[in-house]
């Protein structure tokens, strides 16, 4: 008589929840800004509340972070390992505290690096292309799959509808008469 090991049911979910959790435990937090404490905050409170959090943490999200991870600045200070978004988000926050707008923050950041660190394009000039033409190509799209859908052809005129004669009334009872008699019963 042979044994025959075979893994348990426990033994093979602990192995599956392992191999889920050990990924996320692998990754290192080397700050304190990176697992989204910041030391500097107000105790008990969080940089975001009131009207200058308010409008802070709106740029932070207007603006993509430079570090290639496609984040803004919010979301990638908090997400990944990035020495950059901290800093910008410091210099919103001494922009806003020294008056400037919103506008006129997010143009800074433009004329620094260009327009591609705005989460979106402004919507004017030729950005508008980008907002409209996928529309358009929808919209053009749909029209085309259902010109070929139809085949490209135009309606007809309907023949109105006739009362059937005797004769033919007869003749549809008698086939369906026949019809049936060559059916037998489905069970």
């Amino acid at each position: 008589m042979t044994r025959s090991r075979t893994i348990g049911l426990p033994a093979l979910v602990a192995a599956f929840a392992l191999a889920l959790v050990a990924p996320a435990a692998a990754q290192s937090v080397t700050s304190r800004a990176q697992i989204g404490d910041d030391p500097t905050r107000p105790p008990g409170g969080h940089y975001h509340l009131g009207e200058i959090g308010e409008t802070w943490l709106g740029i932070e999200y207007n603006v993509r972070c430079n570090c290639s991870c496609g984040l803004d600045v919010h979301s990638c200070q908090f997400q990944m390992q990035c020495d950059v978004s901290p800093g910008w988000s410091q210099r919103i926050i001494r922009s806003l505290e020294a008056g400037e707008s919103v506008e006129v923050i997010e143009a800074g950041f433009v004329s620094d690096f260009g327009g591609t660190v705005l989460m979106s394009p402004p919507a004017r000039g030729f950005n508008l292309v980008g907002y409209f033409l996928p529309s358009v190509a929808i919209i053009g799209a749909g029209m085309l799959i259902g010109l070929i859908a139809r085949g490209g052809q135009t309606r007809t005129a309907t023949t109105g509808v006739r009362e059937l004669g005797e004769e033919d009334t007869e003749r549809l009872r008698a086939a369906m008469r026949q019809l049936d008699e060559s059916e037998g019963p489905d069970w």
